[in-house]
């Protein structure tokens, strides 16, 4: 299905739903710290799952504490199960306890750019945007990763709104934001630096030409 201008206006419209997932997660990140916490339930017991127009989402939040790391890493995945409807995001934190309060500003930023980006999966998944089928031959094993896979239509999509959210959260500048997360994570989603200058040139295509 071709993007239009309908279905970017629309997706903006889960920025509330953003913000209240963001502030559980700060919530749990500064009374509880480490450990394993479902949300929204683990914030109110009456509630299990987020609800906003078409997204039916609950949140399964890691939080990891490791001096060896400086200030914090965030990294999150998007599960969806059509047989039993329950859509997922995992999201995992690994902060450094010395440094907890003084990062919670980046941190937040961060989280912003990372629930845009999982978020749209689901978004693009309702509306049809892209396949996303398993194909019979596919395994765990075999899955793609690296540039191969920030590469992906889908990815590429998603790396924009997550970028893009992030860029208003924190008022700066879309390539600064862009360029800031390629150079911390880089390693972590195994890109050399050619690789994360065509990904990156790949996002910048894709938003000039929305």
């Amino acid at each position: 299905m071709t993007l239009t201008k309908q279905t970017i206006v629309e997706s903006y419209k889960y920025d509330s739903l953003i913000r209240k997932i963001v502030k559980d997660i700060v919530t749990l990140y500064k009374e509880k710290g480490a450990g394993e916490y479902y949300l929204p339930e683990d914030i109110n017991e009456n509630e299990y799952e987020y609800h906003f127009k078409d997204i039916f989402v609950t949140v399964e939040l890691l939080l990891e504490e490791s001096k060896s790391v400086d200030g914090f890493l965030l990294n999150a995945d998007y599960y969806s199960d059509d047989d039993d409807g329950e859509d997922v995001v995992i999201v995992k934190i690994v902060y450094n306890p010395e440094t907890k309060n003084k990062i919670l500003y980046d941190m937040i930023g961060e989280l912003n750019e990372i629930l845009a980006h999982e978020l749209r999966h689901n978004y693009q998944k309702n509306k049809g945007l892209f396949d996303f089928n398993v194909e019979p031959n596919d395994s765990e094993d075999e899955e793609e990763e690296g540039y191969d896979y920030y590469t992906k239509p889908k990815e590429i999509d998603s790396q924009y709104y997550g970028f893009k959210r992030m860029s208003k959260i924190t008022g700066r500048p879309f390539n600064d934001v862009m360029i800031g997360w390629f150079k911390k994570y880089k390693d972590v989603h195994k890109m050399n630096d050619d690789e994360v200058k065509l990904t990156i040139k790949k996002i910048l295509d894709y938003k000039t030409n929305l």
